[in-house]
């Protein structure tokens, strides 16, 4: 069976839901578990940090002197409009659902 393609809400959703179940996420692990290529990706989080749903904190290793080692590590957070987001998805989520109004269905 096919799986369906994800609309750009449904992968909004995902991302914040997987920033919400695994906050301070790296980007290499955020990247693997919404299932999108890198441009899509970079598109998504650059929109979500434009709208304030997420942020990023951004931390290099060090070595025993202070000098850096390696590249820096982006963290994403969600921020406490992104929590809301999710909420009200849900609720619009269950509405649909309620009433059995699915995009598939034609009117």
């Amino acid at each position: 069976m096919k799986r369906q393609k994800r609309t750009g809400l449904e992968i909004i959703k995902e991302i914040l839901g997987i920033i919400l179940l695994n906050r301070n996420i790296a980007t290499t692990r955020l990247l693997y578990r919404a299932n999108l290529s890198v441009p899509s990706f970079k598109e998504y989080t650059e929109s979500l940090i434009k709208k304030e749903l997420i942020n990023i904190t951004t931390t290099s290793k060090k070595n025993l002197n202070g000098d850096p080692i390696s590249r820096e590590t982006r963290h994403y957070n969600l921020t406490e409009c992104g929590r809301q987001y999710l909420e009200d998805y849900q609720v619009v989520d269950n509405f649909i659902e309620k009433y059995g109004m699915n995009e598939e269905d034609e009117i």
